[in-house]
């Protein structure tokens, strides 16, 4: 069971946009009613002001909001004003109560089969969801990787619209656990990228198994909105390198190329927890943990960053993490230490390692 996402407070500011974005698809969806039903209502009212026998009414109907205000109640089933025997009139005095039906009815079955496709996350609610998004980002390809990218982008609070092909991929049913819309076709189809709205989109992540469909479905996006940030995963990662720079795409990885040095750094501890390249160095995140018979028992943060050559990034101790440690902080067992290192300083704490992990 892939797991559900973590609780995160929603700011004020974004749950107020999303009240109004919900707000739009339903006004959205009843535009055409209520265009019909605010037309008729205003055009009930004004042959009422004009043809009306206003000297008959009591003064308070003799204004234009007056008479509105008695159209609007003959609409659902009020007697405001008597009735007269006027061949342009009548139609109203029989007419308004039938909008009334006519309104209620329709009212209550649009607005209960939305209420419907909203609870069961319908692939047309989504798509009415997904038209009322603006500075969010697209993920192309809902596979293991596509996954777990919105996974991340829903723990830093981003709003998501996803586009899969296969509407029968299981990823496509937890994206209602993570309140993501997701949009079923073909990435480089232009009308599907609308429909997510990229023109309005800050950021578009293309990482379906295909190399060529991510490369198509970034350039589209681009092409409909220059100035958004695009980033492809590629398989070839010399491909991936000659993109960026031809193409003006910000960002092309290999996951193979991103994956390699994890695999080799972990196939040497497991207390490495991440591996990448910057500057032609590989550059390793690399957890220790502090036993008692650890020679790390006793000395500063500053001192292990000076004996071991190495960055501390985080210091935990009894469950809190200290995310910017003070040099002077004295370590003691189980304390636990992430740090950065590259190769040749790994390789010299890999060869203390009984010592200062225990059993590593």
């Amino acid at each position: 069971m892939n797991p559900r996402p973590p609780k995160y407070k929603v700011p004020l500011s974004k749950r107020l946009s999303r009240f109004f974005a919900l707000a739009r698809v339903l006004a959205n969806e009843f535009r055409g009613f209520l265009i019909c039903s605010t037309g008729a209502f205003a055009v009930s009212t004004l042959i009422l002001y004009n043809l009306y026998p206003l000297k008959e009414l009591p003064p308070h109907h003799h204004s234009l909001l007056g008479i509105a205000y008695d159209t609007l109640q003959m609409i659902f089933f009020q007697s405001p004003i008597p009735f007269v025997d006027d061949w342009r009139l009548t139609p109203l005095f029989f007419g308004l109560p039938i909008l009334g039906l006519l309104v209620i009815a329709e009212g209550v079955v649009h607005l209960g089969n939305l209420l419907l496709q909203h609870k069961l996350y319908t692939r047309e609610w989504q798509e009415m969801l997904a038209a009322t998004f603006e500075n969010h980002i697209i993920v192309c390809g809902l596979g293991n990787v596509g996954f777990r990218v919105v996974q991340q982008l829903r723990r830093y609070g981003e709003d998501v619209i996803c586009i899969e092909r296969d509407g029968e991929s299981s990823f496509v049913q937890e994206m209602q656990h993570y309140e993501v819309p997701v949009l079923i076709g073909d990435a480089r189809n232009v009308q599907l990228l609308e429909k997510a709205c990229v023109k309005a989109a800050r950021a578009i992540i293309a990482v379906t198994d295909n190399d060529l469909a991510n490369l198509e479905a970034a350039l589209n996006a681009r092409e409909l909105c220059p100035g958004m940030r695009v980033v492809i995963r590629m398989f070839d990662q010399r491909l991936a390198k000659k993109i960026e720079k031809s193409l003006g795409i910000n960002c092309a990885f290999s996951a193979s190329a991103l994956s390699a040095p994890v695999f080799a750094q972990a196939a040497l501890s497991g207390n490495i927890l991440a591996s990448f390249e910057f500057g032609g160095t590989v550059v390793n995140a690399f957890q220790i943990s502090i036993a008692s018979v650890s020679p790390l028992a006793g000395m500063t943060i500053d001192e292990v960053r000076q004996k071991h050559e190495v960055t501390v990034l985080m210091h935990q101790r009894n469950g809190t993490v200290d995310w910017n440690p003070s040099p002077g902080t004295n370590l003691a067992a189980g304390d636990r230490l992430l740090v950065m290192a590259d190769n040749t300083d790994v390789h010299r704490l890999l060869k203390t390692e009984q010592a200062l992990l225990g059993a590593g």
